[in-house]
């Protein structure tokens, strides 16, 4: 058997891909002339790596079958090349018998890239061909490791670019409920009970497991009934029952002056805890406050309604101006994953929220409730905040590694690929592939 058989045309692609990109970083992060890494995957395997002292495709693809054929005492029978479009990554199956190991028979994938402004490059992956099928991918992850730790050591000794994330301070909430890393001349607007709101120079936001409510729905019976006691110098938050980007909707409208919002996407999100529905959305904001059009990407997130008629939204995410939102994207990611929440000083705070309500009798007890759907609504939007993480890290990930993901609609599959090979494949058959935008990124598929 030349190769595990590919289920998918893209996941050939994809695959070729991955070890592609990684040779030419770890190719540029190392002399021509250093020797070939080696690495012994410990569940089976071998992973094989680095320069190559060759300036064409053919010459690099003939090093590396070269050190196959010294490797394993005989020639590699070697399958259907495949190339990027640009003509500067190539990559082929290959089975051999390894007559240095016992005449045991060998299937791999070997890859070259010749790629304009890094070194020539090799690497093979393979394993015994009863089980190259199963350990393939992993030792295709193994490789993309190694990439990373290398590249990681470049970008650290190199020149800084335009693009970089500035230097990050580590800075804690003023109550001490939470901590996140800032550049500087950004602050921290509001924090409490491990929420923030994090404001950047240029009128950039960050929203860390921020909430509004209590929300109420005023067509409810037992809601309106309450209204007629109501204190008319402080009105309760009053929005028509509905899921969590409509109530984000109302709750925008609240504001001053009527802000102007275009939806751009939404997709529902898994809802955490007590949330009963989230939503990611990207949208383009205005909220007429002299910063601009806003390009923002937020979950949101809305409880059930509680004994009292009440909801809560739960909100996180960032905005950045629409003209440099592209830009802000590598420091806004770096703020966000840098929250974390000291639960020892949020659960005192809470604990002193309740001794108060205790203390002030009925109405107190009131506020209590509406703390604690507070604090659901707070653990929800967080358990989405950290699947947020994963899929700003992917995205930002793939911005690292000029790479697309990639549905190919035909098989149902998908994956990153060099955003050179994706624009090829779009443009050549637009109803079979697609590019996926960050906020359609699928937990347990892309991230």
């Amino acid at each position: 058997m030349l190769a595990p058989r590919m289920t998918a045309t893209l996941t050939i692609v994809v695959t070729c891909a991955i070890g592609l990109v990684c040779l030419s970083a770890s190719a540029a992060s190392a002399g021509a002339q250093d020797a070939l890494q080696v690495i012994d995957n410990p569940s089976g395997g071998h992973v094989v790596y680095g320069p190559v002292n060759q300036s064409s495709p053919q010459g690099a693809m003939a090093a590396a079958l070269r050190y196959l054929h010294t490797r394993f005492g005989d020639v590699p029978v070697v399958g259907n090349v495949f190339q990027s479009r640009d003509q500067q990554n190539f990559a082929a199956f290959f089975t051999v018998v390894a007559k240095t190991q016992g005449n045991s028979r060998i299937a791999g994938l070997v890859m070259v890239s010749v790629a304009r402004g890094a070194e020539p490059a090799a690497a093979a992956v393979f394993d015994d061909s009863s089980r190259f099928a199963r350990t393939e991918p992993v030792l295709l992850r193994t490789l993309t490791d190694a990439w990373r730790t290398a590249s990681t050591r470049t970008s650290a000794s190199g020149p800084s670019k335009a693009s970089d994330v500035p230097p990050l301070v580590p800075t804690r909430f003023p109550d001490g409920s939470g901590s996140v890393n800032l550049p500087a001349g950004w602050r921290i607007a509001f924090a409490s009970h491990g929420a923030a709101k994090i404001v950047g120079p240029r009128g950039e936001t960050v929203l860390l497991s921020n909430s509004v409510g209590p929300i109420y729905d005023a067509s409810s019976p037992q809601v309106q009934a309450r209204l007629r006691y109501v204190n008319p110098n402080n009105r309760p938050l009053l929005c028509p029952d509905s899921d969590a980007l409509h109530i984000y909707l109302c709750v925008l409208q609240h504001g001053a002056a009527q802000p102007t919002f275009k939806l751009n996407s939404s997709r529902p999100i898994p809802a955490q805890r007590l949330a009963v529905q989230s939503v990611l959305i990207d949208a383009d904001i205005d909220l007429h406050d002299g910063r601009g059009v806003m390009s923002c990407e937020l979950g949101l997130s809305i409880t059930a309604i509680s004994a009292l008629g009440s909801r809560t939204l739960g909100i996180n995410g960032t905005c950045a101006p629409q003209s440099s939102g592209g830009q802000e994207q590598p420091t806004l990611k770096a703020i966000y994953d840098s929250y974390s929440i000291n639960g020892q000083v949020v659960a005192q705070e809470f604990a002193v929220d309740e001794r108060h309500s205790r203390e002030a009798g009925n109405n107190a007890r009131i506020q209590a409730n509406n703390a604690h759907a507070v604090e659901d609504a707070r653990n929800a939007a967080f358990q989405a905040h950290m699947d947020n993480i994963d899929r700003f890290s992917k995205s930002f990930q793939n911005y690292q590694l000029d790479q697309t993901e990639l549905q190919d609609n035909d098989q149902n599959a998908r994956g990153a690929i060099p955003n050179s090979l994706a624009d090829a494949l779009v443009k050549a058959n637009p109803d079979r592939f697609q590019m996926v935008p960050t906020q359609s990124f699928l937990k347990g598929a892309d991230f």
